[in-house]
């Protein structure tokens, strides 16, 4: 189990540092908090003696099976390569005896709760010249935590005051950026458990394989726990700031020899009209493009002016509330637009003179847009045509 889980992540691994893509420059880094829980399979390992001079180090006397295991975390991000992780994972590992010879020794079944705070390292950024968030990395995590075993069945009696055991978790994986903020994690942690209850059995080792003076050897019994999982980050992430370009400075201009002033010519002073710069406003019923008789009044001025002032022209913009569909209200601003030109025609204006434009709902006077609640007098305040003239 443990040689096939570290193949599939190996697999992963090297499939994230083949198709990682660089960039050419470095990003602001990812500094948000992240929870996310996990599922997959656990196994008992093995059984690992600390004593340096002991005949032999490592055995595992159990056929181990692959049982269910759960786990959560929090993840605060602090670079593009660095995170600190808060970590809880469980399972009841179980397995039986390898040897059939030892007839007395009974399957165990124990409780595993484990609680690691992890050092988190993305390992494509921290070789990577440029550093950005990926959309694909690998990972390594070394940590330290707390393991509560309870022996559920199995050979050997386990105190249960005393299941508080010191863990060295290892782990590795690959992450899968799915979007700004939701992340696929497949990965494995070998967790180093510094007891020899986790199978149930008490190790019996003679001498030359404990420390001359200790009662018990200095065992260490590791599991295997591979996962798949998702996490969340919170917030939005920081862009990076665009670039300000500077426009290029002008060349000096080669100095120019003064040439003698011209005699000052008689300034011709050109009078405006006064007209120029007026505004004209109409107001139409909901869904109507006919003028009452209080705008006919407004245009009637507006006429006269223009008649007054030959040289000058009209801009006429014409519009609408936002209730109705918007390419309707379109139309219904052209045809207001129309009856405003059609008057000013009547009364001798030329339509050569009129230059009309239409904007439906799209330029409110106020805070009446789709969806937002107002008064008829804030609704009327947006159908309108202003006139204004220009030159």
């Amino acid at each position: 189990m443990k040689k096939l889980s570290l193949s599939v992540v190996v697999l992963f691994a090297c499939y994230a540092l083949t198709f990682a893509q660089d960039k050419a420059k470095s990003e602001p880094a990812d500094k948000r908090w992240e929870i996310g829980i996990n599922a997959g399979v656990a196994n008992f390992a093995g059984e690992y003696n600390m004593f340096k001079d002991a005949r032999f180090h490592h055995f595992n006397f159990w056929k181990s099976d692959m049982d269910f295991g759960f786990g959560a975390l929090v993840k605060k991000n602090f670079s593009h390569v660095f995170a600190a992780e808060l970590g809880w994972n469980y399972t009841n590992l179980t397995g039986t005896w390898k040897y059939l010879g030892w007839t007395n020794i009974q399957p165990f079944k124990t409780e595993v709760n484990e609680y690691d705070l992890n050092t988190v390292w993305n390992l494509n950024n921290l070789f990577a010249k440029n550093k950005f968030d990926r959309k694909i990395y690998w990972y390594a995590k070394l940590g330290v935590g707390a393991t509560h075993i309870w022996k559920k069945s199995g050979d050997a009696l386990i105190n249960n005051n005393d299941n508080w055991k010191p863990t060295i978790p290892i782990g590795t994986g690959v992450a899968f950026r799915l979007n700004d903020n939701i992340k696929l994690n497949i990965g494995t942690q070998w967790s180093w458990v510094n007891t020899d209850k986790m199978d149930g059995h008490i190790t019996t080792v003679g001498a030359g394989n404990i420390k001359v003076g200790n009662t018990l050897p200095d065992i260490f019994e590791t599991k295997l726990y591979t996962h798949v999982g998702l996490s969340y980050a919170f917030g939005k992430k920081t862009k990076k700031a665009e670039p300000v370009v500077e426009a290029p400075k002008p060349e000096p201009k080669p100095e120019l020899k003064p040439e003698p002033k011209p005699e000052p010519k008689p300034e011709v002073v050109v009078v405006k009209p006064a007209v120029i710069g007026n505004v004209y406003k109409v107001y139409f019923g909901f869904d109507k493009w006919n003028l009452n008789n209080e705008a006919t009044s407004d245009l009637d001025k507006l006429a006269k002016d223009m008649n007054e002032n030959p040289t000058v022209d009209v801009e006429i913009k014409s519009h609408t509330d936002s209730r109705g569909p918007s390419s309707y209200n379109m139309k219904l601003s052209e045809k207001r637009g129309k009856s405003v030109i059609d008057y000013l025609v009547s009364k001798g204006i030329s339509a050569s003179r009129v230059n009309a434009q239409a904007f439906g709902e799209t330029q409110p006077v106020n805070k009446c847009v789709d969806g937002v609640p107002c008064t008829k007098a804030e609704y009327a305040a947006n159908r309108r045509t202003e006139t204004i003239v220009i030159e």
